[in-house]
């Protein structure tokens, strides 16, 4: 599953899948929007990018880069490397460490920038930007993935917001209403419990095995998962509240398959096509599958809807890719220019949503047009519907994932005590005592590594 999840993602952050490349040109940016300008060097300058070889060999591909350099005069050279992302950061992990200048590497979401930037691999891009007049800030706001402050590596290059879609079918039969606009857990697990029926098989809730939602009310409250000292701060009673809420949802009110059954049943991440589950929550990346009724044929509709919201943090949850600068590169400036470039029109190749803040009107209802459009007739979905759900000025933003000093390791710990907790080998307070003391051993152990 998460396999599959990963070569979606990254079709998506790459921005290296779309259909049509009509108007896909580059922006006619004033001079202070770019800070390389290679056009007026003799030479043209070529910079070197990592793909992975199915992205690599994509016809758009050669697109994206011929558009980058009619516009710009540089070359973009792709450093193709075989498999998927995970290949990618092998063999780049190899290359950094032996003093590797390939000027571009693609940071899939925020646990890759963390580990890039932790190991001092990556150049700050602030400086550079800042000197050329290029206001990130403006054109990126609250999606901007900042580092240890303010310092941006990259930007992203697209948004994936979590939603909540769901089957109208199983709401029309329950005779239960729509849900829209800003709403509540305990609204969300309320209407799942008049949506589920265990004679019919259904299900009114289904929710990814990510380590993410061990942790979603903690995050979407804001919590931190380190203290001030840089120690984990495991200990804070959101984390242990947000694992026991969820433990509950499958073991308890049995609105959705417990984590027994999901990993032993081996229910896979696209369960909801199935048309037995009432809500899917879930990243927007997802929209891929309602769109696909070749593979997930259907006859009946679906809807979508913002992600319900903690009382203590009214926020949603969101991730990007990006670019980011190998610190080595010997072209730095262009290399920025690229990143600039790639964040500002990637969603025109993907035919995904752009993570710019400062569109006006018609930019927007333009974008959002042109992806309620991929959607199948059937359910009606709107460009309106699409903004409700994507664009939530009621909510703040907070990241997917915890990152920090250990993102990876972070995230691992609390999978696997998380999970003793949840098929019943270990208490609650056994399962968060262990995370904290695992994760301080972590800390610990990469504090004396750098």
């Amino acid at each position: 599953m998460k396999v599959i999840k990963k070569a979606i993602l990254s079709s998506l952050l790459l921005g290296l899948v779309g259909t049509s490349l009509a108007g896909c040109g580059g922006t006619n940016n004033s001079p202070g929007d770019s800070p390389a300008s290679s056009n007026a060097s003799v030479d043209p300058v070529t910079i070197k990018w990592y793909v992975t070889s199915g992205n690599g060999n994509m016809p758009v591909t050669q697109q994206l880069l011929a558009d980058y350099k009619a516009e710009s005069g540089v070359n973009v050279e792709l450093q193709v490397v075989p498999g998927d992302g995970e290949a990618i950061y092998k063999k780049v992990d190899v290359d950094l460490s032996a003093g590797g200048d390939v000027d571009l590497i693609t940071m899939q979401n925020a646990i890759v920038l963390s580990k890039y930037a932790t190991n001092d691999w990556l150049l700050p891009l602030n400086d550079i930007y800042k000197e050329a007049g290029y206001d990130y800030e403006t054109k990126f706001g609250k999606n901007l993935n900042k580092f240890d402050g303010d310092t941006i590596y990259t930007l992203p290059d697209g948004l994936v917001s979590w939603v909540v879609f769901y089957n109208k079918k199983i709401f029309d039969d329950a005779n239960v209403p729509y849900p829209s606009g800003e709403w509540t857990w305990d609204q969300y697990i309320e209407t799942a419990k008049k949506l589920t029926d265990p004679s019919k098989g259904i299900y009114g809730s289904s929710m990814p095995d990510y380590d993410t939602i061990l942790y979603l009310l903690a995050q979407q409250q804001g919590v931190n998962a380190y203290k001030a000292d840089g120690t984990s701060n495991y200990d804070d009673p959101a984390f242990k509240e947000s694992l026991q809420w969820y433990g509950e949802l499958g073991n308890t009110l049995k609105i959705q398959p417990s984590w027994l059954e999901i990993k032993s049943k081996k229910i896979p991440y696209d369960a909801f096509m199935t048309g037995k589950y009432g809500m899917q929550l879930i990243g927007s990346w997802y929209t891929f599958a309602p769109q696909d009724l070749k593979t997930y044929p259907r006859d009946w509709k679906i809807g979508l809807t913002q992600i319900p919201v903690d009382p203590q943090g009214k926020n949603g949850i969101s991730t990007s890719g990006g670019i980011a600068v190998n610190k080595a590169s010997k072209h730095s400036k262009e290399a920025a220019d690229f990143v600039r470039w790639f964040a500002e029109n990637n969603y025109k190749y993907s035919g995904g949503m752009t993570a710019q803040v400062n569109l006006n009107d018609e930019e927007s209802n333009k974008i959002f047009t042109e992806i309620a459009a991929k959607f199948p007739a059937l359910d009606g979905i709107t460009a309106e519907d699409l903004k409700a759900a994507l664009v939530t000025p009621n909510l703040g933003a907070v990241p997917e994932k915890i990152t920090g000093s250990i993102p990876t390791d972070y995230g691992n710990i609390i999978l696997q005590e998380g999970e003793l907790y949840l098929v019943g080998q270990k208490s609650l307070d056994d399962a968060i005592s262990s995370i904290k003391t695992r994760a301080n051993e972590a800390i610990k152990k990469q504090s004396t590594i750098h």
